[in-house]
């Protein structure tokens, strides 16, 4: 099938699929990154997202540096197809507004920290009285309760305090920084994205919504359940030690090309580790896979030798040639444009009038081989803030009044 034909036959079946999350309206009051991840993927499923900004300010990720050309990089990467109405939630005329907005909606998504809504007279009790089969999903730090509540944290913090620095550093004795915030993504807004779509799959069996509680903090320790569960074994008597030192085996690590480039070695299974001491020609080591102590050093030098003595590319080459669970160490740009990401259309491009031609990462779920990913542009501060109020009842007076209250 040519490619042309095969971009069609794609394009077929995306017009007679419904996207999943179609007729769904979601209110957006968070800010920065873990919200806005959560809903660019429910936006990508189907859903109208409307995320609901502070007027002259907005969400901050709009104006953080570096700019494409007015907006952040990373607001316009997980803003596509939304729609933005700003709305002052401390102005009384303002919180009518939203309260409107609540009669149509289906979920709404907040990040404050614990109170701050019920506050304003917007918290879980008071909107779930009111509009019964609407899904409140709450998602913060710590959760709606503890004692680190209200504790100020950002990512890193996250991690420190779950014990997940230990795995994603490498290093037990030295934990470092890592890029990727991991709970922000895993352990919040994807288990907010969970949260939601099982609240809805509840309201269709029931007719009411539900208040989801998400603590990023209790998302990261969901993350290494496997690994803490280590502690129910019991050894010679003996209370086991918890798993908190890094996975890091010779065989389970990373390698330094002649080229500065690396060599991920994943070969867990003694197959491909036989592979791997073949392909290298160590067969010495074929037998001492699970070394310890100096023995496990000498292992871990010779391999390190080994790949030392040719570049990244002739490694890849060599490798792929062999099932043995090693790859190279791409970069993102690397990564992104790999012949396996262009198979998969894990990247899009979005016209944006004022941003230019943007290339973003895809949403990576897919339904009978349809990944639905908007290409819309991100929406402009309060751009669809009359479109919407119109669409709850408010006339042009009233939305010309409201403007006069500093209400939107």
């Amino acid at each position: 099938m040519s490619t042309d034909t095969t971009s069609q036959h794609h394009h077929d079946r995306l017009a007679r699929t419904e996207q999943p999350l179609s007729g769904i309206k979601v209110l957006d009051l968070t800010r920065l990154l873990p919200g806005a991840w959560c809903t660019q993927m429910l936006v990508d499923l189907g859903a109208e997202v409307i995320k609901v900004e502070q007027p002259g300010v907005g969400d901050y990720w709009r104006w953080v540096e570096p700019h494409v050309e007015e907006q952040g990089y990373a607001f316009l990467a997980l803003n596509r197809g939304k729609k933005s109405i700003t709305i002052d939630l401390k102005n009384a005329a303002g919180k009518e507004a939203l309260l409107a907005l609540c009669e149509t909606a289906d979920v709404l998504l907040e990040g404050f920290r614990p109170g701050v809504m019920a506050r304003l007279g917007l918290g879980p009790d008071e909107l779930t009285r009111r509009f019964p089969r609407l899904v409140y999903c709450a998602l913060t730090g710590f959760g709606q309760d503890g004692p680190d509540a209200q504790l100020a944290a950002h990512d890193l913090n996250y991690l420190g305090l779950t014990g997940v620095l230990h795995y994603v550093s490498g290093s037990q004795t030295q934990p470092r920084t890592t890029a990727l915030p991991v709970g922000d993504i895993s352990g919040g807004a994807q288990m907010a994205l969970t949260g939601i779509l099982a609240a809805l799959l509840n309201r269709g069996r029931t007719g009411r919504g539900r208040v989801v509680d998400i603590s990023i903090t209790d998302g990261l320790l969901s993350l290494v359940s496997f690994m803490s569960s280590r502690w129910n074994v019991k050894s010679e008597g003996r209370a086991p030690v918890p798993f908190d030192e890094p996975f890091n085996k010779p065989f389970y690590t990373v390698y330094e090309t002649q080229d500065g480039g690396h060599m991920v070695v994943g070969a867990y299974e003694p197959k491909f580790w036989n592979t791997v001491c073949e392909v290298l020609e160590l067969p010495e080591w074929s037998e001492r896979q699970w070394a310890t102590g100096d023995e496990e050093e000498r292992m871990r030098n010779a391999l390190a030798a080994k790949f030392r003595t040719r570049t990244r590319e002739e490694w890849t080459q060599t490798f792929s040639e062999h099932e043995a669970c090693v790859t190279p160490v791409l970069t993102l740009s690397e990564a992104s444009r790999s012949p396996q990401a262009k198979a998969r259309g894990m990247t899009i491009t979005v016209e944006d009038p004022v941003e230019g031609t943007l290339e973003h990462i895809a949403c990576p779920v897919r339904f009978e081989g349809v990944a639905y990913s908007t290409s819309a542009p991100c929406p402009r501060l309060g751009e669809n803030t009359e479109e919407l109020l119109a669409s709850v009842g408010y006339d042009t007076q009233q939305i010309a009044d409201l403007r006069l209250q500093k209400a939107i």
